[in-house]
């Protein structure tokens, strides 16, 4: 008995070393790791792509719901988006659900960079956010289209009276919240599934810790896109003014048919800041600008777009005076069909 128990003894011991000795073997190889984007969703197409990084739709397979999933490198600045897009829940702002660290995901657009990275060592981790998923259509492509079929006048003013005043009540609430987007512009601003205005990419996004004007923050000089940067974003004292003067910008595009990128730094601003009360513009600039609205939309733009960050208007005031437009533009409408 004795002899038969040494005997399996060392049989198991032997078993024991080829064991460990293919566990050995194994663990030189690279573990096989799923990513959990390829793992957890189907993906669409791709929605966009810039130096920010890529946007997908994609069907999660559980749910068998859509949403848009922006992956970018895994940086402070894209941690601070998440963080603040996680904080802010209003219907005309970007809706965020989640987000995940991982390896990178390459589809067929684009250039693997894994053996650049092998050679260096180093991997690079990317930041996943899901996020609501709206329109293909932006409202920079709403107002090539209205500018396309020629709409103007009353009919063009029905049509962008309730898309600017979802527009300033988003910028209302994040101002609320103390904080100033910097990145304005009609690209930044997309439409959801319930056809409803939603502010996205907070990428820029910075606090507004501060209501004293001669106390303004120190901030990132030159942060945002350069046409709808206000004159003072040069500089490093600004603050939530910069998102009122976009605003401005954004309002003339909505009612006239100028595009405000194609147009100088210099001219722009002149051009903006001598419209007079009907519509005539100073015969120093090139531009005629037609159709002629009330003045009471020359008096907005006039505000938003001035030098002095303090003449501008508030959100919440701003927000008021919409408001008042639409009511007067329904009395004409009920007007006009009696």
């Amino acid at each position: 008995h004795i002899e038969e128990l040494l005997k399996y003894s060392a049989g198991m011991l032997s078993l024991s070393l080829q064991s460990v000795a293919h566990l050995n073997k194994v663990s030189f190889k690279q573990p096989s790791v799923v990513c959990r984007f390829i793992s957890d969703f189907e993906v669409i197409a791709r929605l966009g792509k810039g130096g920010f990084g890529s946007v997908y739709e994609v069907k999660q397979k559980l749910l068998d719901k859509h949403f848009a999933v922006k992956i970018v490198r895994f940086r402070e600045e894209a941690r601070k988006e998440v963080e603040v897009l996680s904080d802010l829940h209003h219907p005309n702002i970007v809706r965020y659900f989640e987000c995940w660290v991982d390896s990178e995901y390459q589809d067929e657009y684009r250039v693997s960079s894994s053996s650049s990275e092998s050679k260096s060592g180093a991997s690079k981790q990317y930041l996943y956010i899901m996020l609501e998923l709206c329109e293909p259509v932006n409202l920079g492509g709403r107002i090539k289209d209205m500018n396309k079929e020629g709409l103007e006048g009353f009919g063009r003013r029905r049509q962008i009276l309730p898309i600017a005043q979802e527009i300033v009540s988003g910028v209302e609430y994040f101002h609320f919240k103390k904080l100033i987007h910097r990145d304005l512009k009609p690209s930044n601003i997309m439409f959801g599934k319930d056809g409803k205005v939603k502010i996205g990419d907070f990428g820029l996004v910075t606090t507004d810790t501060s209501d004293d004007d001669e106390n303004q923050m120190d901030r990132t000089e030159g942060a945002g896109t350069k046409p709808y940067m206000a004159p003072e974003q040069k500089s490093r004292k600004y603050d939530r003014k910069v998102d009122m003067f976009a605003l401005g910008l954004i309002f003339f595009e909505l009612l006239w048919k100028i595009s405000t990128v194609t147009v100088t730094e210099k001219s722009k601003v002149s051009l903006y800041l001598t419209i007079s009360n009907y519509g005539t513009v100073l015969h120093r600039t090139p531009f005629v600008i037609r159709p002629v609205y009330p003045f009471s939309y020359y008096k907005i733009i006039k505000s938003l777009l001035s030098e002095n960050p303090e003449d501008r208007q508030e959100a919440a005031v701003l927000q008021a005076e919409l408001k008042g437009l639409i009511s007067r533009d329904s009395e004409d409408q009920e007007n006009r069909t009696v």
